[in-house]
């Protein structure tokens, strides 16, 4: 059903409905996307042993559906040998797409910080006796899901049509194209990279695919995927348009267009604006993009195009790049000249009929220094989000660009993109198993060796870390491969944590995310099963006591040793007989990671994470006070009259403060 934002907010029935759902996202249980949105993923057909590349992932929800599906298959424990590595340009907006993709715990994730169009070149090893670098790493998946107008999303994005004008697509063809060049080049010969837009926009879209495929002369081409979700209403791609200036005239070519017509930078670009003859459309098969109107569906808009990389980009190839970069410089200049020339030829004139006095005051702000034009490098403007929808939305020129000098454009050659420098945080640093602190947190938990010591990395700080991350063997790969060329924000997955209890006897505790990875290699005295009766203790309790859990369970929990970390267990299939069963039917085995005490054991979990499972297990629903707190009664999770029960507090030093004995 459709309702209003703030109505899902003030109406007290639906209000529990929204909190529902703000809980299970942050959980990682649900994830609300629009429909169209979860389009190009799907068509890219990941596989478990794919190298995969997001160029402009954030906020992130294309990337979970990358990284489900490189998951599909995959046994519970173990790594698939592919990866995802998910890039934006905006470090903020990486920072948020961390908090999306740490929900789904997967070690097979690389959250990147470039400008899509400068993502940097990774080189494998050298073979042979020779100390060159090997050749580049490709990926067999790519997704460029570019910055746009994002004048497809007007049905829930109305804000949309307040900023919207004509020309907005022209500041972000140069850059949408840029970025596709990229990822051709970073695209495996034989892999497959979809083009995607929330815009209708062509020159946007079949503008944007048209050029790179004729620029590419072969090497790539439009795949139909007609046939692949049959259910999904679309229309085929545009072979001819009109441009729209910003005086609102329609062009069918560029020399229709005069010079005042259109800001100087992006008059260089104006031919890329324009459809091929039709011929070479038509050769391109530019009817196998894929266009999604909202009316089709009742969806926003879409444009979709699934390219295929069928011959490798020669060295040819990248001299042609060069070449185009110096004849659209050299365009430029003579075109510059010429206009400059027509302005002297009408200085000239005007100073014919020029009285005295006015040539005299001309000569005076002559020698009193007039502004002089100055010609600068060609710089990308940031990205920056829409706040209400998922549009990507570049920064566009202001309305007196005719006004401004324009920006001259340095050569650019996609297949050597300038490096970034390095982010200003500690980087991440592989962790020697064999050795110091990692080795003793092995040992003390008793992992065994089917899981690889390799995966193992952390933050460095003053020679000492606070937390203990896991990666698989191909991000390690990956990372090691490229060394300080690629800004790293985050990966892995965080298995490990300093604890504060100083009794302990291991420095390090068990992480809940980390538990799914770490849970086939513990020591099996470290995995505790349960019934349920026990299980509605736990959650029903903050710090129960041990006396209050079943003898069978006592006694296992024993063999713990005191101040570290337990899994409790609760498999629904092995318990389906017993008398106590959960509020909500189960079907997958439950593994909470919990602090062995004294005579106590306590749950250490996120507060949502709690919230949710205790709502499906026992049918109640968590209702935090305002400071997010717990409130307790003789150690025991309170229910309110309005059947639902109090938050907890998330902080786990507090829990094992009060655990301490």
């Amino acid at each position: 059903f459709t309702i209003p934002r703030i109505a899902l907010k003030k109406s007290a029935e639906l209000s529990k409905f929204h909190s529902f759902l703000v809980t299970e996202t942050e959980v990682g249980n649900i994830s609300r996307q629009e429909a169209v949105s979860m389009v190009p993923p799907l068509l890219l057909d990941v596989q478990p042993q794919h190298f995969v590349l997001d160029m402009c992932a954030a906020p992130g929800s294309k990337t979970a559906q990358l990284v489900e599906a490189l998951h599909v298959g995959v046994a519970d424990g173990e790594t698939p040998s592919g990866l995802v590595v998910a890039n934006d340009a905006d470090y903020k907006r990486a920072c948020m797409l961390v908090h999306q993709v740490n929900r789904l715990n997967s070690p097979n994730i690389v959250v990147t910080n470039h400008s899509g169009e400068r993502f940097p070149n990774i080189y494998g090893a050298s073979i042979g006796a020779g100390s060159g670098r090997g050749p580049a790493v490709q990926f067999d998946r790519i997704l460029c899901d570019v910055p746009c107008s994002g004048d497809g999303t007007t049905r829930k994005n109305v804000r949309v049509w307040e900023k919207w004008r004509a020309d907005d697509a022209h500041s972000l063809n140069p850059i949408q194209t840029k970025i596709l060049q990229r990822a051709a080049y970073l695209l495996k010969t034989g892999g497959r990279m979809v083009y995607s837009t929330c815009s209708l926009n062509p020159i946007e879209n079949e503008a944007v695919v048209a050029h790179v495929l004729n620029h590419f002369e072969g090497a790539l081409r439009l795949v139909d995927v007609g046939a692949e979700l049959p259910e999904l209403k679309r229309r085929p791609g545009l072979a001819t348009w009109k441009v729209m200036t910003r005086d609102g005239e329609l062009h069918e070519s560029p020399a229709s267009i005069a010079t005042n017509a259109m800001p100087r930078s992006h008059r260089r670009y104006v031919d890329a604006f324009f459809p091929l003859d039709r011929a070479r459309m038509d050769e391109l098969h530019i009817e196998r993009c894929m266009r999604i109107y909202s009316h089709l569906q009742n969806t926003g808009g879409f444009f979709v195009a699934v390219i295929e990389k069928v011959a490798p980009i020669s060295v040819n190839e990248k001299k042609k790049a060069a070449e185009r970069a110096e004849r659209l410089q050299r365009e430029y200049d003579e075109r510059e000249q010429q206009r400059v020339q027509a302005a002297a030829a009408g200085a000239d004139s005007a100073a014919e009929a020029e009285t005295p006095a006015a040539a005299a005051a001309a000569a005076q702000d002559a020698e009193n220094g007039a502004p002089k034009r100055h010609i600068e490098a060609e710089t990308v403007g940031d990205t920056e989000a829409e706040p209400a929808a998922e549009t990507k939305r570049p920064k566009v020129d202001s309305a007196d660009d005719n006004n401004n000098d324009d920006e001259r454009m340095a050569p650019y050659l996609p297949d050597e993109p300038r490096e970034d420098p390095a982010l200003p945080e500690n980087p991440f640093v592989f962790l020697d198993a064999s050795a110091g602190e990692l080795k003793n947190i092995l040992a003390f938990y008793g992992i065994k060796d089917t899981m690889s010591r390799r995966g193992f990395l952390s933050r460095m700080e003053n020679s000492t870390y606070r937390s203990v991350y896991y990666v698989s063997d191909s991000v390690r790969r990956l990372m090691e491969l490229a060394g300080q060329r690629l800004r790293v924000v985050n990966t892995g997955i965080r298995v490990f944590n300093r604890n504060c209890v100083k009794d302990a006897g291991c420095a390090y505790r068990l992480v809940c995310e980390g538990v799914p990875q770490l849970l086939p290699h513990l020591a099996p005295h470290f995995v505790v099963d349960v019934p349920f009766a026990d299980l509605r203790v736990l959650l029903e309790q903050v710090n129960p006591l041990l006396e209050s859990l079943s003898a069978q369970t006592r006694e296992r929990i024993a063999a713990v040793p005191v101040s570290s970390s337990v899994i409790i267990r609760y498999d629904p299939v092995a318990h389906a007989v017993d008398a106590e069963q959960p509020f909500t039917r189960l079907t997958a085995v439950l593994a909470l990671p919990c602090w062995r005490g004294h005579a106590s054991i306590s749950v250490h979990m996120d507060k949502n994470q709690l919230s949710s499972l205790i709502h499906r297990v026992l049918g109640l629903t968590i209702d935090r006070s305002s400071e997010g707190r717990l409130k307790l009664a003789n150690n025991t999770r309170s229910v309110p009259q309005d059947d639902g029960i109090s938050g907890q507090d998330d902080s786990n030093d507090q829990v094992q403060a009060q655990d301490q004995e």
